[in-house]
This record gives C-alpha cells, structure tokens and sequence, in this order.
C-alpha cells in the first residue's frame, strides 16, 4: 500500500479503524440520507460501472450494487483493513455478486483506465495528503462522459453532531491540536473555494456544489449516542487518555448535550452539513 498517506493508514488501521468497523450498522443508520443524495447526484442506475473511494465499510457500496443491478458492478476501496474487511463479511451476508472491495490507496492504486462510468464517495475524499495528484491520478478510471458525486463536509460550526459533545468536554480534557484547513481531516474540504480550484486544477469540469443539511441520529439510545461519542467520535482519543474525575466530569458534561438532543422517541439527533460535490471527468 502506498506510503504517501501514511499518517491517515496508520490512524485508520488502528483502534479507531477497528472501532468504526464494529459499529458500522450505526454508521450506515447515521449517514443513510448522505449515501442517497451522493447516489442520487449521479443518476447511478442500471449497468453503470460505479468506484466507491474511502468506502469505510462498504453501505454506499451495498446501496451501488443494488442500484446498478446485475448488469452493473461496484469496485470500493479504502485504506482501513479492519473496515474492509467488514465490508467483505457483509457482501458475503447479503449474497451480493456485482462488488468488490480492495485494501488500497485510492491516490496510488493502478486503476484501469475508462473502466468505471460512475466515482462516488461518501465522505471519503478528505483525508489524501496531496488531493490534487489523487484527484488527477484516478480520473482517467472514468469512461467518457463520465461523472462523480461526493460528499464532505462543511465547517465544524455547521457540525454540531460532531462539534457539541466536544465544547461541553473541552474543559476536562488534553485536546489534540485540530488540523489546519488544508491538511488532512474531516473539514479539509470545508472550503469551497479549495474544492473549486483542486478540481479545476487537476481538469474536472462542470463542477458543483450543493449545501446538505441533515439529522444525525447517533444511537437508538442516549447509551447508544454517548457509546458512539467515547468510542468513535472526536472524543474517543482525548477520553481514552484520561481517568478519574476529569473523565467522570467529561462523560457528564457528553451526556448533558445528548439529553438536550434527544427526540420524543427517545433518538438523539444533533445536525450535520455537507456539501454534495458534483464534477464531470477531465
């Protein structure tokens, strides 16, 4: 596997890899209205040749392979192996046939040219170390006329989902530093002037952006959502670091913001916002 993103394969092939990869019916739940807005975007039907980039472990890919129909097929990568292989275990669970996944770089790996009609990529573009040569090194995988859709996401301000949990604990807790706006990192796509100028720099046209606001529901439970914030969240690190009153403090001041935004069905949702980025290959 490529050495280039070495930093992002390391982190996600550790604890938090493996993490994300047992809770992901969850994640699939948190993020189902994203995967329909991406696959919608780009009119992904029957017969097309789809590439899942970051494909975690492999809901959108799944929804693909469904929508393409046996005429189709899906080809996901992601550098995360524990979430591959996941997402291998639940292509067998589900008898799918038309997809594959591969542990891989999507910034490296030797893609066929024009092999695929459709790239998709639910918030899986923003954590390359270089996007413009990723960017440039898999669009000729793209047939002609080919087009892609991808989700990611806007400020961490828009983000409460995210960012609420971490403002109630910040006071208990040795915060990492938060990665500069263009390094790699959840909100490195944040920008859409950034956006706008990777891919008109490495030749995709036509490009689009259009604002996605949704809720994110984090559990069935308010144990669910707050497993999810000490868990997998951004949380889940600084927590992990800390024991005794901080960490009671901190787990308190979590569940106050949860209970704040739990639903009459006793849901806790909290709001996200991305953007849905649409673009016709070079």
């Amino acid at each position: 596997m490529s050495v280039i993103n070495s930093g992002q394969i390391e982190f996600w092939n550790s604890e938090y890899g493996l993490a994300w990869a047992r809770y992901a019916d969850t994640v699939d739940v948190m993020f189902a209205e994203l995967s329909d807005a991406v696959l919608g975007a780009t009119v992904t039907g029957a017969g097309d040749r789809v590439l899942d980039l970051g494909c975690g472990n492999g809901g959108t890919a799944l929804l693909a392979a469904d929508r393409v129909t046996a005429i189709g097929n899906v080809t996901a990568i992601d550098i995360s192996g524990p979430m591959i292989d996941r997402a291998s275990d639940r292509l067998t669970e589900a008898d799918i046939v038309n997809a594959i996944f591969i542990l891989g770089d999507a910034a490296t790996y030797p893609f066929s040219e024009n092999s695929f009609d459709v790239i998709v990529s639910r918030l899986g573009c923003m954590f390359f170390d270089n996007p413009d040569s990723a960017f440039r090194h898999f669009s000729p995988s793209l047939d002609t006329g080919g087009r892609a859709a991808f989700a990611v996401w806007r400020a961490p301000r828009e983000n409460p989902w995210a960012m609420a949990p971490v403002s109630a604990a910040r006071d208990f807790l040795e915060m990492p530093a938060r990665p500069g706006p263009e390094e790699p990192g959840p909100f490195s796509f944040a920008d859409p002037d950034r956006v706008n100028r990777i891919l008109s720099a490495t030749g995709w046209t036509d490009t689009d952006m259009t604002p996605f606001d949704f809720r994110i529901p984090l559990g069935n439970t308010l144990e669910d959502a707050l497993n999810f914030c000490i868990k997998m969240g951004p949380l889940s690190a600084p927590l992990s670091a800390v024991s005794g009153t901080n960490r009671t403090k901190a787990i308190d001041a979590i569940t106050g913001v949860l209970e704040q935004n739990t639903d009459d069905d006793g849901i806790v949702r909290l709001d996200g916002a991305c953007w849905i980025v649409t673009a016709k290959a070079p």
